[in-house]
């Protein structure tokens, strides 16, 4: 077994430059509609030239700042190669496909570093912006730039609890009942991609539920941000999501600023 690794603060700079790089095709896609041509997967999701763009930006240049294997929502690996994986990248190079879509700006790369199928660091960089954050096992979360980052903290748990989701969120269920019977009174606010990881890891919301689908490449860099942050990301009974599976898809699971939540919301093993 090879030991975890840690990055430097030069290999973070650099992957830090890295997704810059990426988040220019991006934008490059982004401001010319006439490269907006969309197909969808399998699943209904849709794809563009930007996606592509920053995946094979980052496909090639990720193992020169940790040499190791990647594995990107657009350039999958079968599971009889990565599942012996130990060490390796884990892409989303365009989180937020529809908010770029609809002109949002509300769209991020996510990048997380894993080891022994858990997230390790990751970093999650908007475009639009150009700002990132950071942290990890190893990392204080941060966010900003590198040499010029702030060091972020998750938000006591309290009154009202500020919950975040998507523009296609129910806003009702058992969670937002939960919350209610416990006493909080709840402020809901639609935002895109993994920035709603983000609003939770810096201090700004309390609570995210997710009751639709996601893939590992949406939650592995938010969720190790987040955690070193202080805040938690877990399956609605309570166990942490899983990494490395055949299947790349999460179960539903809801992300909190404050690990007291998770005492009212993740009892009854259910959303």
């Amino acid at each position: 077994m090879t030991p975890r690794p840690e990055l430097s603060n030069a290999q973070i700079a650099a992957l830090f430059e890295l997704m810059k790089q990426a988040g220019d095709d991006i934008l490059a896609v982004y401001h010319d509609q006439s490269r907006w041509e969309t197909d969808h997967k399998a699943d209904d999701s849709p794809v563009t030239a930007a996606d592509l763009a920053a995946s094979r930006r980052l496909v090639a240049g990720l193992p020169a700042i940790l040499d190791c294997p990647v594995l990107s929502e657009e350039a999958l690996v079968p599971y009889t190669e990565r599942q012996g994986w130990q060490t390796y990248w884990l892409v989303d190079p365009l989180d937020g496909t529809r908010e770029f879509l609809h002109k949002s700006d509300e769209f991020v790369i996510n990048v997380a570093l894993m080891h022994d199928d858990q997230p390790i660091f990751g970093m999650v960089f908007q475009p639009v912006g150009g700002t990132g954050w950071w942290g990890g096992v190893d990392v204080p979360a941060q966010q900003g730039f590198p040499g010029v980052a702030e060091i972020i903290s998750a938000a006591a748990a309290t009154a009202p609890v500020r919950v975040l989701g998507s523009r296609r969120s129910a806003w009702q269920g058992a969670w937002r009942d939960r919350l209610e019977t416990a006493g909080y009174d709840v402020e809901t606010r639609s935002v895109g991609s993994a920035l709603k990881f983000m609003m939770l890891a810096n201090g700004n919301a309390h609570c995210y539920p997710r009751l639709g689908p996601t893939s590992e490449w949406d939650t592995a860099a938010p969720q190790a941000i987040l955690t070193a942050a202080g805040g938690r990301l877990v399956q609605w009974n309570g166990e942490p999501l899983r990494y490395g599976k055949a299947s790349t898809l999460n179960p539903e699971f809801v992300a909190v600023s404050d690990p007291v939540l998770l005492t009212i919301l993740c009892y009854q093993g259910s959303p």
